[in-house]
């Protein structure tokens, strides 16, 4: 109980640090977690290993309730593109590197997989507080984590049942097939229906999700399948809409707890031997930031992001995967084909990328590289609007504001950054530009400063305050979510309108005409 109470005085200190900082937790976590473990202050025992686990199992749980198919469907050849190919270059790469480094065969592969795929919490974490989720570029991100999931939860099968022989691999890649099967059925049919018909109150509801999970770990465990394997298909098989969005809140909390656990357990699990350890583990991460951030970017401009979210996707995936610590304690402890070694080293590059991930997968950080960045794509040339409606971001609502503006007999200009949405309008003969809504060159390009009206619904208040930073005498409706970010609109001129508020007119105005229509009926 001692280590669990220097854990969670850790975690509040890093937590109370964190706020009054504004610094990003995870690293704060991690670091302070591997200095207090160094200074003995966290016995780096088996009872730090079992919290690490089990809050692990968590945290995986509720990080495959955000995969849901669904959301990347229109830009599934892009995830497929991205999150193959990200994870056969780092990978291939990785082992090079490795054997460069003096590891033998077997270690030099495992690390050189446990470097091909990207934090699913860290990730997750990093799109939520910056309200990327729905984004383009984040649905394209999540894809790319559920992909490389998967494919890793097939790698840790392959390696714990290879010793034993072809029958063995067979049963274990049977058994995720068949909890693979049970997690797409719960999603799609079992789930909603129970919900539905049982309403449960939130203590049913969260003994409900408690015995998904454990019931999924139980599963995996009796196929020879890693536990947290078992946890990842748990929280997968809660990843529709509504059921994801009900489970979520009543795991908020929950979550929470295991989340300051596992990255302070994480950093006192950390231990640097010597400068020579330290070395290979600093050379490994920086491959990882050398070569994920460009080949991605790269991969998704060419799949029809545009520059700053193919940047953007780039450096929010480069870090190490939490899969890859279960690789590895899984040949060094269980399979004992690997040193001890190598799951330390793989835990320091999981705790440098980590921390690294919050402060380069910023806004600011993107905007910088962009400057520098060989593939940035610039807007096509377009003929010279004036007087127009310029309409920023479109996204799938954004042909109830079109169709009004449109027969109203203005000219309309649309711009969005999702190539799905772009390659729908000109299906539809509607004039557009793909590119990002908050640049300037575009701006120039689009007309920005020469429109009658500028309706902007990007996702971000920030991309509309540098609309309004970059037009002045232009009325710009600003879509927001929030009374704060109204009030920060109005002051800088423009003119919000709360999205709560204008669904609820909508909704109002549909009702009153039902209600006239009925009554002369």
């Amino acid at each position: 109980m001692s280590g669990l109470a220097v854990i969670l005085l850790i975690a509040s200190a890093g937590f109370a640090l964190s706020r009054w900082s504004r610094l990003p937790f995870i690293p704060l976590l991690l670091v302070a977690g591997s200095i207090v473990a160094a200074l003995g202050g966290l016995p780096r025992d088996q009872f730090l290993e079992d919290a690490f686990r089990l809050s692990l199992a968590v945290l995986v749980f509720s990080a495959g309730m955000e995969l849901n198919p669904d959301r990347f469907q229109k830009h599934i050849r892009t995830v497929l593109w991205v999150g193959l190919v990200q994870f056969l270059a780092v990978a291939a790469a990785g082992f090079v590197l490795a054997g460069l480094l003096g590891f033998e065969i077997v270690p030099a592969a495992y690390l050189g997989i446990a470097l091909s795929t990207s934090s699913t919490l860290v990730v997750v974490q990093q799109l939520k507080q910056q309200q990327q989720m729905f984004e383009p570029f984040g649905r394209v991100v999540l894809g790319v984590l559920l992909v490389q999931d998967f494919l890793m939860i097939l790698i840790i099968v392959l390696v714990a049942h290879w010793p034993e022989g072809a029958g063995s691999i067979t049963r274990g890649l049977g058994g995720v097939l068949l909890l693979g099967g049970a997690a797409v059925g719960c999603q799609r049919w079992l789930m909603p229906r129970v919900l539905m018909r049982l309403k449960p109150d939130e203590e049913t509801l969260l003994l409900l999700l408690l015995a998904l999970l454990f019931g999924f770990m139980t599963a995996a465990r009796m196929a020879g399948i890693s536990p947290v394997a078992g946890a990842f298909l748990a929280g997968f098989a809660l990843a529709r809409f509504p059921v994801n969005g009900v489970a979520r809140g009543q795991l908020l909390s929950f979550n929470d707890f295991f989340q300051a656990v596992f990255f302070t357990a994480m950093g006192g699990l950390v231990v640097v031997t010597d400068a020579g350890f330290l070395l290979k583990a600093a050379a490994l991460a920086a491959a990882v930031w050398l070569i994920t951030p460009p080949l991605v970017a790269a991969l998704a401009e060419w799949q029809g992001l545009t520059a700053r979210p193919a940047l953007e996707s780039g450096l929010l995936l480069a870090q190490t995967s939490e899969f890859a610590l279960v690789l590895t304690l899984t040949g060094a402890q269980t399979l004992r084909q690997i040193p001890q070694e190598v799951f330390a080293i793989v835990a320091l590059v999981a705790v440098l990328t980590m921390t690294v991930t919050p402060f380069v997968a910023t806004d600011r950080f993107t905007s910088r590289l962009l400057h520098w960045h060989p593939l940035r794509r610039r807007p096509a040339p377009t003929g010279t609007h004036r007087n127009h409606v310029l309409m920023l971001g479109f996204g799938a609502g954004g042909m109830w504001m079109f169709k009004p503006v449109h027969q109203a007999g203005y000219e309309v200009l649309v711009v969005d950054d999702d190539p799905a949405v772009i390659n729908q309008l000109n299906r539809r003969g509607i004039a557009c530009l793909q590119g990002d809504g908050s640049d300037e060159k575009l701006l120039e390009r689009a007309g920005a400063r020469s429109a009658r009206l500028i309706l902007t619904s990007m996702r971000r208040v920030e991309d509309a305050r540098r609309v309004l930073d970059y037009v002045r005498g232009v009325p710009i409706y600003v879509r927001v979510f929030e009374d704060y970010e109204a009030a920060a609109v109005r002051q800088l001129g423009g003119i919000p309108v709360l999205n709560s508020t204008a669904g609820a007119d909508m909704f109002m105005e549909w009702f009153e005409q039902a209600m006239a229509q009925k009554a002369t009926a």
